[in-house]
């Protein structure tokens, strides 16, 4: 930390116990216990904006800090992230090839299976009774043998995604999503109101609007 830091730092502790934090606690600890009238009313007003005063010169004389903290850590992010890039590549490119590999291997062991399965089935065409557990063993050692050629593509992890593709019964996704307990109600209704005050909608069934004040002193 330079020689500029330090008395920035040291300034941001004094703005601890500045003016304006001294006159916001003064103010906070002289509040009236309810508000009864229209003096008490204005006395909590001007409390609220001492204490966002004070909030604000803390805040002013932080950033006096950080920010310059915040300006290194993003050159050294950004030779990180100059270091890394071609290394992130690789390994997306690579991870790729594999599953390439692995989906060329899946069809091989398909078609391999397919055609084991089909000398089997014209095998008991023509066989006797005694050759039947012969030609089953057979099978099962083929497909066996298919399988564990497979064997060396680990670490693949099968996952499924959802895309678009034509008219989507949003009413089912929805519900899917609610009883899988996969979706915010929360936050879908603090969207709402919103919402409906874009798309004009009056009312939805099982939904009431009720106004919530909020004081926007600052």
């Amino acid at each position: 930390m330079n020689a500029a830091n330090i008395e920035n730092l040291s300034e941001f502790y004094k703005a601890l116990n500045s003016t304006e934090v001294l006159r916001a606690q003064g103010m906070i600890a002289g509040a009236p216990q309810i508000i009864e009238d229209k003096l008490t009313y204005d006395m909590s007003a001007e409390s609220i904006k001492a204490a966002n005063d004070a909030i604000k010169h803390i805040e002013t004389n932080r950033k006096m800090v950080t920010l310059p903290l915040d300006t290194y850590k993003k050159s050294v992010m950004d030779v990180e992230r100059d270091a890394t890039a071609p290394l992130k590549a690789y390994i997306e490119q690579r991870k790729q090839m594999m599953i390439d590999y692995s989906n060329e291997l899946a069809v091989k062991k398909a078609v391999a299976d397919a055609k084991i399965a089909q000398d089997a089935a014209d095998a008991l065409k023509s066989a006797i009774t005694s050759d039947v557990s012969g030609i089953f063993a057979s099978f099962t050692d083929a497909t066996t043998t298919t399988t564990l050629e497979l064997d060396h593509t680990k670490n693949i992890r099968i996952s499924k995604k959802a895309e678009i593709v034509g008219d989507v019964e949003w009413e089912t996704v929805l519900m899917t999503l609610l009883n899988a307990e996969m979706l915010d109600i929360q936050d879908l209704l603090r969207k709402l109101p919103k919402a409906m005050e874009i798309t004009r909608t009056i009312a939805i069934r099982g939904i009431q609007l009720t106004e919530v004040k909020t004081q926007v002193i600052r």
